[in-house]
């Protein structure tokens, strides 16, 4: 059997009801696992029209920014990148809708493409992710994929997190080149 196909895209419109899904239908149990304080969700109105605002955002302009996660073309999840100072940085976050993929060994790659993407389209010069110490799966992809881990901290990673105990890792554009000729056959 073939190796699944992985790569990412830009948000598009028919991506906003599922991410819109993914924030307002997740239980209190993942919200607390994320991180994430259940009273910032948004309504499923204010997300739908926040994502929107999003979509034809010049990068230039933009504030924050989504790439879709698609395995053999479907889409299953995403990355986002909040925080963004154009020519600068960036702050990524990571988060897979469909639940039976996680735990296949596609998220190294699918965040490693994004971040280079990151990196091209904002013409970044740093990333960091902060997941939650207390989320085993993002915390152990990062490292499995041989991101530094440069500090911990309490705080807030984004505008939804409740304060926490967060691991900062330098997403670093060598690293993410590096995983993806590991784990990806062929040019890149």
């Amino acid at each position: 059997m073939d190796a699944p196909h992985l790569s990412v895209r830009p948000l598009s419109a028919g991506d906003i009801p599922h991410i819109v899904r993914y924030w307002t239908e997740m239980s209190a149990a993942d919200l607390a696992r994320l991180g994430v304080d259940a009273k910032k969700v948004p309504s499923a109105a204010a997300l739908r029209s926040q994502l929107h605002a999003l979509v034809d955002a010049p990068p230039q302009d933009a504030k924050a920014s989504y790439l879709v996660w698609l395995v053999d073309g479907r889409a299953v999840g995403f990355n986002s990148l909040k925080r963004i100072v154009f020519g600068v940085r960036g702050d990524m976050h990571l988060h897979m809708w469909d639940g039976g993929l996680r735990g296949k060994g596609f998220g190294g790659t699918l965040f490693c493409l994004a971040a280079l993407e990151f990196f091209e389209r904002f013409r970044l010069k740093e990333i960091v992710c902060e997941p939650s110490r207390g989320n085993p799966a993002p915390n152990e992809m990062l490292r499995r994929v041989g991101f530094r881990l440069i500090g911990t901290r309490v705080g807030a990673s984004s505008d939804l997190s409740l304060v926490t105990d967060l691991n900062t890792f330098a997403i670093e554009r060598d690293v993410a080149h590096a995983y993806l000729r590991r784990a990806t056959p062929g040019p890149l």
